[in-house]
């Protein structure tokens, strides 16, 4: 199982695909508030997910506790790879520097 700074890693470049994608800014948001969140757990992401309570993390609901719990166990998830095939990762590195926006509705 993953620990939680890589599930967080994961997490938020799931984030920054989906926005680079065109997705849903809100949702791209999301993914990567939640890795924020993820960061600061004090407890092993292992024992809350075994525990069920990965929904009482602020800005985590059902579908991101889905993926965050696929993400530990399995290491990825079925549309991180499809979102990987689709946004090459030399796109990720031009997004990541200062000053350029990765979403255009971002201010």
């Amino acid at each position: 199982m993953l620990d939680t700074r890589e599930v967080a890693a994961l997490l938020r470049e799931y984030g920054e695909r989906t926005a680079l994608r065109g997705g849903n800014p809100y949702r791209a948001r999301a993914y990567r508030r939640a890795a924020e969140n993820l960061v600061t757990l004090t407890e092993p992401l292992e024992h809350i997910i075994e525990k069920g309570e990965l929904r009482t993390i602020p800005g985590i609901g059902d579908a991101i506790a889905e993926i965050i719990t696929t993400l530990a166990k399995k290491g990825t998830h079925p549309s991180l790879e499809k979102l990987r095939r689709e946004t090459p990762s030399g796109l990720l590195a031009i997004a990541s520097i200062p000053g350029l926006r990765t979403d255009l509705t971002e201010a």
